[in-house]
Order: C-alpha cells, then sequence, then structure tokens
C-alpha cells in the first residue's frame, strides 16, 4: 500500500508529488489517516521560504482523518475519527502535561507541516497521540481539520480580550470591538465574540475587501469598516471612532492581519485601558512603531499569542459539536492542486477557508 505526499523540494516552487510507503505508529504516536488537511496563510509563508523550514518536508498543519495505526493501550483506537493538535513539545514538562505543548519548558518545537511531515499527504505520523483530539459525529471533518488551527487561535484571541471588556462593561455598556481581517480568522473570530463576550458589546470587523465585509455581517457582525489599502489613514481612524460608541475608542482590538498599517491604526483607535491582541502572520520583514508616551498614557495593553491549548480545542470542539459555533464558508481542493491552493490564498482569492480532500 502506498501514500501520496506533497513534497516542498524548492522555495517558491510547485510541490512535487511522491509515492512513498504508508508509515507505522512510532512509539508513543499514531499514523493517521488524512481526511482532510486545511490550506493555511502559515503554509504560503513556509512554502515561499519567508520562514525556511527543511526542503523535502510535506507541509499542510490543519489535519483531521481516521487513526490507522497506534499502540495498544492508548485512549485511542484504530479507526477513531480525530484532529491533530499540530504543536508538540517535550511531553514530559509541566507545561505539556497541562496540554500547552507550544510552551515547551524544554523549548521542544515539533510542528506538524514544519519541522515534520504535515498533513498533505494520504497518511501522516503523529509523534505523540496525546495530541488527538476525537471528533464527535456531529462535526464534519472539513470543519475539524481547521479547528486545531484557525478556530483555536481565534477562539484563543477571543477569550483573551474577555477580561478586559468585562471591566469595560462593568463602567460604561456603550462597548465595541474590533476585528481586522474578514478571512478564515475572522470569520471564526465573529462568533467567538458573540459567544463569549458580555451581551451588548459589538463587534466590528475591518477588512480590504466589501466581499469579505458582507460575509462578516452574514456571519454576525454588527458593524463593518472597509479598509482599502489606499484609504487615507486619518479617514480610515475617524470612521473607526464613528463606531465605537461613547467611549470613543475600541475596547478591545484582535489584528488577525497584523502588517505595520494595521497595526499602527489600531492603536490609534483603542480606547484608553483598551487591549490590542497581536495574531496575524502576515508582517513578515517588517516591523512598526509605537509613539511611547501615548501609549503609557492611554493606558493600552498589548499581547500576542499562537494558536492555543489541547484543553482550549477541546472547548471549541465542543461549542462546533453543540452547533453553536458554525464553519466559515470551505471550499474543496484535490491534493494535487494544493499548489495553486496556496498560490490563490496568498493572491486574496481565497472566500472563507479551502481544504484539501484526500
Amino acid at each position: 500500500m502506498a501514500r501520496r505526499s506533497m513534497r516542498l523540494v524548492e522555495y517558491g516552487k510547485p510541490f512535487q508529488l511522491m509515492k512513498e510507503e504508508v508509515p507505522t505508529a512510532p512509539k508513543g504516536g499514531a499514523v493517521v489517516k488524512t481526511e482532510y488537511a486545511g490550506v493555511c496563510h502559515s503554509d504560503v509563508i513556509l512554502m515561499d521560504g519567508d520562514f525556511p523550514i527543511p526542503l523535502n518536508t510535506v507541509l499542510g498543519h490543519e489535519i483531521a482523518g481516521t487513526v490507522h495505526d497506534i499502540e495498544p493501550g492508548q485512549d485511542l483506537k484504530v479507526g477513531d475519527r480525530v484532529a491533530a493538535f499540530f504543536r508538540g513539545g517535550c511531553g514530559d514538562c509541566s507545561r505539556c502535561e497541562m496540554g500547552e505543548p507550544i510552551a515547551c519548558l524544554q523549548g521542544v518545537r515539533r510542528g506538524l507541516g514544519s519541522t515534520v511531515d504535515g498533513g498533505y499527504s494520504d497518511y501522516v505520523i503523529i509523534p505523540d497521540a496525546r495530541l488527538l483530539v476525537k471528533v464527535p459525529d456531529t462535526v464534519t471533518m472539513d470543519t475539524a481539520c481547521l479547528l486545531p488551527c484557525s478556530g483555536l487561535t481565534a477562539y484563543n484571541a477571543v477569550c483573551t480580550i474577555v477580561p478586559t471588556v468585562q471591566d469595560f462593561v462593568k463602567h460604561n455598556g456603550d462597548c465595541a470591538v474590533l476585528l481586522v481581517g474578514a478571512g478564515g480568522l475572522g470569520l471564526w473570530g465573529v462568533q467567538f465574540a458573540k459567544q463569549l463576550l458580555p451581551a451588548g458589546v459589538r463587534v466590528v470587523c475591518a477588512d480590504v475587501e466589501d466581499e469579505k465585509l458582507t460575509t462578516a455581517r452574514e456571519a454576525g457582525c454588527d458593524g463593518t469598516l472597509l479598509w482599502r489599502k489606499d484609504v487615507d489613514n486619518n479617514n480610515a481612524v475617524a470612521e473607526a471612532k464613528k463606531v465605537c460608541g461613547s467611549l470613543g475608542g475600541f475596547a478591545a482590538a484582535i489584528d488577525f492581519v497584523n502588517v505595520p498599517a494595521t497595526f499602527e491604526r489600531v492603536e490609534k483607535i483603542l480606547a484608553q485601558g483598551g487591549m490590542h491582541v497581536l495574531v496575524g502572520l502576515m508582517g513578515v520583514g517588517v516591523s512598526a512603531s509605537v509613539p511611547l508616551m501615548p501609549y503609557v498614557l492611554g493606558r493600552h495593553q498589548m499581547t500576542s499569542l499562537v494558536v492555543g491549548s489541547l484543553p482550549q480545542l477541546t472547548d471549541v470542539m465542543l461549542l462546533v459539536a453543540q452547533g453553536k459555533i458554525k464553519p466559515p464558508p470551505i471550499s474543496h481542493h484535490t491534493l494535487e492542486n494544493v499548489y495553486d491552493v496556496l498560490k490563490d490564498l496568498k493572491a486574496g482569492k481565497v472566500k472563507g477557508r479551502a481544504v484539501v480532500k484526500l
């Protein structure tokens, strides 16, 4: 029996399709038969070499499928429907034991689709079976593959702003939060904000494309801001402040894009004491600046995050299983076409989320 794998053999060039033997499970790990693999913007960064990884790697870190091979005695068995948490650590430190391998205290960084082969293959090795999460029957597998990355990241981002927003609401119920970017992450973010933030808090989305803002409104967004690439910054700030309510600024903002223009604009439209969460990876190789005195006097808070934890992924899976969170629009593509899909994603042509169906 053979598997198909799309391998990165040269940065910025089409992947090479290879036929290989189906692997067996390593000690403590598993092999998953891939059903769906999400196409994520971080794959574009890896594909182009902006964040170098070893060549000949199989990309694709958003993975859902069925257990094909696993050691006896594990919590899972062959045939179980699973999604893979793609960032592994040492597995032994207190952070890893708490389900936070991304913060491994030993500094071990194992990443499906980056340091080890990922999901653009019919079968994928999962080095640590504890990083597999069961998928409930009510969750479709094309949705499940998206949850450990984009779904979890958006959930974690919204959880991060909850205490700040709750504090604002205690003193002024006329609050709004801003989500920058209405792509896959932003659409998850709108729904999680509606589920987790206090009732009455308005959710506003900003994007460069009106079509994406329309989709955000359909997902439950209360207001939108069209920030075309040629928009005058002063006008953009003025328009944003009009939708902030009586606070005169946003209680919190999550930047799912995170380029200098959005970073600096957010800092100008936060309310005093507001929180700025940096998530997006679009700002490769660039920097942004913060005027220090206005930052201090405005009592701004700033933090960043990468994905989330295994316990949070369990929470996300449950919300989706209960029908409280709906997936963004999903388009299906063949394994052989994944490179072209990544190019479309880079060009901003993908609406919602794209997944590879194996």
